[in-house]
């Protein structure tokens, strides 16, 4: 594994989080919803206002005084801390008994905002827009990106 996984601090242990179209199936199966329906249905995510869509500071997460959608978010943790700790070689050992007893109750907002940054990073559309020039040098390309993200 070339780049290093999110990672969640649930129960001590620092939790990789992994989200790819594997994930996504189980979410669907096991919590019910759609990709799309995932933000509402499992985080209580809305906008407050709709004049602001941009705006980080727009949305609230109603998932802080649901316990349904408490325990979905737990089931979505397990989901994509499992995979993360595949992902890393480690065990995949996460149960929802243990998720939702070592989360932290004044912490459920971090983890909805954690988990909900690494779902839409991971619906983000993948695309090079390549030149008619000639062949892309990825590598250069690759590298010429990661430079402009530390900048």
């Amino acid at each position: 594994m070339s780049e290093k996984l999110p990672t969640i601090k649930i129960g001590g242990r620092e939790i990789p989080l992994f989200y790819s179209t594997y994930e996504l199936i189980a979410i669907e199966k096991e919590l019910n919803c759609t990709g799309f329906q995932m933000r509402d249905h499992v985080l209580g995510c809305r906008m407050i206002d709709e004049d602001k869509p941009e705006d980080p500071e727009n949305y609230t997460f109603d998932v802080v005084k649901d316990p349904e959608k408490m325990e979905r978010l737990g089931k979505l943790i397990r989901i994509l801390g499992n995979a993360g700790l595949e992902e890393e070689g480690q065990e995949p050992d996460l149960t929802d008994k243990w998720v939702l007893r070592h989360m932290k109750p004044a912490m459920i907002i971090i983890y909805a905002l954690a988990v909900n940054g690494l779902i839409s990073e991971g619906n983000r559309m993948e695309y090079r827009q390549e030149k008619s020039e000639g062949p892309v040098d990825v590598i250069a390309e690759e590298q010429k990106a990661k430079k402009q993200q530390g900048d």
